[in-house]
């Protein structure tokens, strides 16, 4: 049975400390992506020559004319800026209902705007690295990284910067705002107990789903044709290697989430110089784990577009090459399992609960 250390004292304040620390950085990412889509999406309205948002297959808003996603993006960054001024300025139900809208206007972004290029770029990442240090066979290969790409890593990052931001604004707007009586605050506390439990059940598929995407792209590398034909694995050629990165990156995303349920995901291995020992910053795990859901699950929704919707033959390969698709089926579920591994290991530390 988990135990708990109630804090005695004044814990809204700590919280609220804790959440005025977080919110100055996540707000002004969130400000940079609405101020500059705004811009993006009015030049786009007025005839010039650019774009908040670049269309790809699969994407969940392909069906939609870059001028009609414009006037979305521009919408939901006055919706943005608006929430977040409110948020800034307001407690009590003004901060609720702006902590509301930055929650959706952030799963929207996060989620649509953004696409699997997002996904691909963190994928490929080692691939580009080992190219540009000489690294064979990548330094031979021509890596060019087009503008789209690093367009919908902006929808990426002012997702999440949207969503931590939310979550602050509305952990704000609840502390402080009346005095709890003390069953109350152990009622919470329980709550906190039952969100450790939930994690664990959520590392274990945030660990399992990526592992399955890993195996077939590992080997692959290594010149067995799992789940596909040989064929298909000749067709491939050099490209199997950037597989190899995406394989690569699911196995070490593995490993890091088993961290949020470990001890060592909160306080530094002691043989660390400098940091050894010390707690490991809540945000230092739940920003990337957020940023990597978020986009998992872009990802995954925009490839079970395509796959349920019975155009499996725009994909590579033959249908009976299941190695090739069927594992991005476990995106999505993957993506929310991650999310709520983060979400639990911030409530389960800031609750002051003991390592399990």
């Amino acid at each position: 049975m988990e135990t708990v250390t109630v804090t005695h004292g004044r814990p809204e304040a700590s919280a609220t400390r804790r959440t005025a620390s977080r919110r100055p950085v996540a707000a002004t990412i969130a400000a940079l992506w609405a101020v500059l889509h705004l811009g993006l999406a009015l030049g786009r309205l007025t005839g010039l020559e650019v774009t908040p948002w670049a269309g790809a297959d699969p994407s969940v808003l392909s069906a939609l004319s870059t001028s009609t996603v414009a006037v979305l993006v521009a919408a939901l960054s006055a919706v943005s800026l608006v929430a977040l001024a409110l948020g800034r300025n307001y407690d009590g139900r003004p901060a609720q209902v702006a902590g509301g809208l930055l929650l959706g206007v952030g799963l929207v972004v996060a989620l649509a705007l953004a696409d699997v290029r997002s996904l691909t770029l963190l994928g490929y990442l080692p691939m580009v690295l080992l190219h540009y240090i000489g690294v064979e066979p990548f330094a031979g290969q021509d890596i060019t990284i087009p503008a789209p790409v690093f367009l919908s890593l902006t929808h990426s990052v002012g997702g999440v910067g949207l969503l931590l931001t939310g979550l602050a604004v509305l952990t704000g707007s609840r502390v402080g705002g009346s005095t709890a009586a003390a069953e109350d605050r152990e009622d919470v506390q329980r709550r906190r107990v039952a969100a450790l439990r939930v994690g664990r059940w959520a590392v274990g598929v945030a660990v399992a789903a990526p592992l399955v995407y890993a195996s077939t792209r590992v080997a692959w590398a290594l010149g067995i044709p799992f789940g596909v034909s040989d064929e298909f694995l000749v067709m491939l050629g050099d490209a199997k290697y950037a597989g190899l990165g995406l394989g690569l990156f699911g196995i070490a995303g593995a490993l890091l989430t088993v961290g949020l349920v470990q001890r060592w995901g909160e306080v530094f291995w002691a043989w660390l110089p400098r940091i050894g020992g010390r707690p490991v910053p809540v945000s230092l795990a739940v920003v990337p784990a957020l940023f990597v859901a978020m986009a998992v699950i872009s990802a995954g929704i925009g490839f079970a577009v395509i796959i349920l919707g019975g155009e499996i033959d725009g994909l590579p390969g033959e249908p009976v090459d299941w190695g090739a698709w069927a594992p991005e089926l476990l995106w999505v579920p993957w993506g929310i399992a991650l999310g709520v591994a983060a979400l639990a290991y911030r409530v389960r530390r800031e609750a002051s609960l003991p390592p399990p």
